[in-house]
């Protein structure tokens, strides 16, 4: 195996911002980053894909520099190639927080959405599905309301916990899950100017 990856990696960069938004490759970003090293054809198992339609868009990803080359092996006789993401975790805070990448980052939102609502219907079909209790890995929401400052400080903190635990969560014997929220404000739009 190659070099041992970074935990961190925070982006700026348009092309890799353009590259994640991509609903497709924001699962081959999730799952490579929690199970890699993968070779193509056990990254199409897990996302239920064809090795096929998966190679343009790891292809895009390696030269963006978001995923490397970590290796080979041989499997029936048969070299494979391993593919890992850059870090063990992509950052877009920056990206999110600079106005001049505004346009990127809602393009990557909106794939987020759309990915989500796959893995959402994906769940649904799932012999693992839970929709209730400690164990529920199955469930969807929207909530709208007005919160105090101390409130927002409070969901924002159970956010940054939420977060770590999902980046810490590699029991390589647990089902993955997905997770992803937004959080915006919705009220009057900021004057023109």
């Amino acid at each position: 195996m190659g070099k041992k990856r970074a935990l961190d990696y925070e982006t700026t960069d348009p092309r890799q911002l353009e590259a994640v938004a991509n609903p497709r490759r924001q699962d081959i970003i999730g799952r490579l980053s929690v199970s890699g090293p993968l070779s193509i054809r056990e990254l199409a198992e897990q996302i239920g894909a064809r090795p096929t339609a998966l190679y343009h868009h790891v292809e895009r990803l390696l030269g963006v520099g978001l995923v490397v080359e970590a290796g080979s092996r041989v499997r029936n006789r048969r070299r494979e190639q391993l593919y890992e993401t850059v870090a063990a975790r992509i950052r877009l805070a920056k990206a999110h927080r600079d106005p001049r990448q505004s346009a990127a980052v809602a393009n990557i939102v909106s794939a987020q959405t759309r990915q989500l609502a796959r893995d959402f219907r994906v769940g649904q079909q799932s012999a693992s599905r839970v929709d209730d209790g400690d164990g529920r890995n199955l469930t969807f929401f929207r909530i709208v309301g007005r919160p105090s400052p101390a409130q927002l400080a409070r969901i924002n903190g159970c956010f940054a916990e939420i977060i770590e635990l999902m980046w810490e969560a590699n029991d390589h014997d647990a089902e993955l899950i997905a997770l992803g929220c937004v959080l915006a404000p919705i009220g009057k739009p900021k004057p023109a100017k």
